[in-house]
């Protein structure tokens, strides 16, 4: 064997142990991951359910009435949807909703100072806190979809754990389009990853479409305060605040299906690119270590895959190491999608795994 190819042999063997090591941790957090189970406990917390909204005519009343069917006690509870500079008929949708339902509490708000090409989610929700006085803040989405028993469940984890953050699962709607069914499966492998690391207590991941927090947390760590250079990823950045001050365990994830908040998968190819490219460029502000070195190893581990097939067409015995390593990404990747897909009642999702392994390795 050449010296070139050895030294690429010996980078592949090395990405993939320490890929095999970050998915088998993962799996291994996800599994041990214990099934929370609803009580008939009586509740006493009072929530803000927070939803940013920007030309969301489609979608805001579906979410609102989600949450006017919900379990838990409407006098513990209050909606604040913030209209986050909508051009279309957005806000009078809630406004015929509010009056409509005079039992429910709502208030309609307007994203303070900004402006339309400035502001975002995380400008709209430090608006809803500030209009907040509530002990526990719920986020969610004005795109998503919950079942009635969604809050009840979340506030019953949480005074029975009593943690600072509370990390809530979140699946992509049903869909028989074939794109959607890959976005739905890659989706839920990363909200499993998320899981399986803050049960070993490493939490790097969560997303505010399901997300809860203690208000009193949120501003003893100063909320959004810092990273005022992205008008996004308010959710990780909040996260590793919280558990830098009080540590892994002050950040759970409730494995509970009435917990699953739904949304919808992006509808194009190029909004999906759209999406990741977001996601890409708050990248640059995770400096915690076990993000950047999980993202790296996932990301060398894929384009090695991809740099060794290039390079085994010139150096053949190179070939043979990369299809062992495709197959034992098969093997490794496998377990932990079954596992969520089982959660979620979508094991048929899993007819899609093979295309998505091959297409993953192509795009990330």
């Amino acid at each position: 064997m050449e010296t070139c190819s050895l030294i690429i042999f010996i980078f592949l063997i090395c990405l993939c142990f320490a890929y095999v090591f970050v998915i088998l941790a993962f799996t291994y957090g996800w599994v041990r991951l214990e099934k929370f189970v609803l009580s008939d406990k009586e509740p006493k917390t009072k929530v803000s359910i927070i939803i940013p909204a920007r030309n969301e005519e489609q979608n805001i009343t579906d979410i609102l009435y989600d949450l006017l069917k919900q379990s838990y006690p409407k006098n513990l509870f209050e909606i604040i949807v913030v209209d986050d500079f909508s051009t279309d008929n957005t806000k009078n949708l809630i406004k015929d909703f509010i009056n409509s339902n005079p039992g429910l509490k709502i208030k309609l708000i307007t994203t303070e100072s900004g402006s339309p090409q400035i502001s975002g989610k995380k400008q709209a929700i430090k608006t809803g806190l500030k209009n907040s006085s509530a002990e526990l803040i719920v986020t969610t989405d004005a795109d998503c979809r919950v079942s009635k028993n969604w809050l009840s469940t979340i506030i019953d984890f949480y005074e029975k754990k009593h943690p600072k953050m509370i990390v809530g699962p979140v699946c992509f709607l049903n869909d028989n389009k074939w794109f959607k069914k890959l976005q739905s499966l890659e989706f839920l492998s990363l909200i499993a990853s998320g899981a399986g690391a803050i049960e070993i207590g490493l939490p790097i991941m969560c997303n505010g479409a399901n997300l809860a927090y203690q208000k009193q947390a949120f501003d003893e760590v100063n909320g959004f305060e810092t990273k005022n250079e992205f008008v996004s990823g308010d959710d990780v950045f909040l996260l590793l605040k919280i558990r830098k001050k009080w540590g892994s365990s002050a950040i759970n994830f409730l494995k509970n299906s009435d917990a699953v908040a739904y949304t919808g998968a992006k509808k194009s190819f190029r909004e999906f690119i759209s999406q990741r490219i977001r996601w890409v460029s708050k990248s640059s502000g995770y400096t915690d270590f076990s993000i950047t070195t999980t993202a790296l190893v996932v990301y060398l581990f894929n384009l090695g895959l991809l740099a060794g097939f290039v390079f085994g067409l010139f150096y053949y015995e190179l070939l043979p190491v990369v299809l062992i390593m495709f197959i034992v990404k098969l093997v490794i990747d496998l377990p932990i999608l079954v596992g969520i897909t089982k959660f979620v009642r979508r094991r048929k999702l899993l007819w899609n795994y093979l295309p998505l392994q091959i297409i993953y390795v192509i795009y990330i």
